[in-house]
């Protein structure tokens, strides 16, 4: 069984991004926009609820401080700052999320942090000990198997993820050199046709709606 996720919350302001909870009916993880990279206090509210009403396991999707560049310019930032902008975004959705008595799930990162932390195990490290201080019992998704390890023997959970696209197939993810864990769509359609063929299975399910 593989997880399904996505990215929600990614809309600022009067800029909407109104396909992404289409796509969230049929994802059994969404990864929640945490007002870095994109999301206001608005859209994070929706996207909470959006989970509650569907039981959808939820995360913290996080990025550099760069509405303009929608996260994706890279940010030169010493381990002090990075564990700082790490913290203040994932703790922002736990603590939204209690309000509606909801459980964050998992962690991921947006654009250029992710690109950043999948090249440097030195930034990731740094990544692994600040979720740690939130929350050890967090998953954080990776991309690659080797990050999937040194997160694991950093002692953080890790879940590896694929990307989904037009030229994806289930049959070819299942056949991978790898085992992945959760599987990222961006389409509508890609997602739908997924969904025709497997029932996605949550990350940490048993904390979703306090199904302890």
């Amino acid at each position: 069984m593989f997880d399904f996720n996505c990215d929600v919350a990614q809309s600022y302001g009067v800029y909407k991004n109104e396909g992404e909870l289409e796509i969230a009916k049929y994802a059994s993880s969404i990864n929640i926009s945490a007002g870095f990279h994109a999301g206001d206090a608005v859209a994070i509210r929706e996207a909470l609820l959006f989970a509650r009403e569907h039981n959808i396991a939820l995360g913290a999707h996080i990025g550099y401080s760069d509405i303009q560049g929608f996260g994706k310019r890279q940010i030169n930032l010493n381990d002090e700052e990075l564990e700082a902008l790490i913290t203040y975004q994932v703790g922002a959705i736990i603590a939204y999320a209690k309000t509606f008595d909801l459980e964050v799930e998992h962690v991921r990162c947006h654009g250029a942090l992710k690109e950043y932390l999948n090249q440097s195990q030195e930034g990731l490290l740094v990544a692994i000990e600040a979720i740690k201080k939130i929350n050890p019992w967090l998953n954080l998704i990776v991309q690659t198997p080797e990050n999937k390890e040194f997160v694991e023997k950093n002692g953080l959970k890790a879940a590896l993820e694929v990307d989904f696209n037009s030229n994806s197939s289930i049959r070819e993810i299942r056949e991978l050199p790898y085992k992945a864990d959760t599987i990222h769509f961006k389409s509508l359609e890609d997602i739908k046709r997924a969904a025709d063929i497997i029932k996605p299975s949550p990350l940490n399910y048993n904390r979703v709606q306090k199904q302890i």
